[in-house]
C-alpha cells in the first residue's frame, strides 16, 4: 500500500522592508530550501506568496507552517488550507 502525503497550501503575508529590495523574494527563497516544500510562488494581491507542501502527517504540516515558516523574519502571517484526498469524499 502506498504512503498517503497530506498536502496543502499555506498562503503569506509578509511584510514590506522598502529599505530592502527583493525582501519578499528572499522569504520565499528560504521556503523553498524547506524538504516538504513542493513549490513556492510570489503573488500579487492580499497575499505574498503561496506555499505548496506535502508531508507525511497533518502534524508535520502544522510544525512546518508554525515552527518553521511563521517565524522567518518577515511573515505577518499564514493561512494553511489542507488538500482532501478524493477517496475521503467517497
Amino acid at each position: 500500500m502506498a504512503i498517503q502525503l497530506v498536502e496543502a497550501y499555506v498562503l503569506l503575508r509578509i511584510a514590506h522592508k522598502r529599505e530592502m529590495c527583493g525582501f519578499a523574494r528572499s522569504v520565499v527563497e528560504k521556503i523553498r530550501k524547506m524538504k516538504e516544500v513542493r513549490e513556492a510562488d510570489l503573488l500579487f494581491g492580499e497575499y505574498n506568496a503561496i506555499i505548496h507542501l506535502c508531508a507525511k502527517k497533518i502534524h508535520d504540516v502544522e510544525n512546518l507552517v508554525l515552527e518553521d515558516m511563521a517565524l522567518i523574519e518577515g511573515v505577518e502571517s499564514t493561512v494553511t488550507l489542507l488538500c482532501v484526498d478524493e477517496h475521503v469524499l467517497k
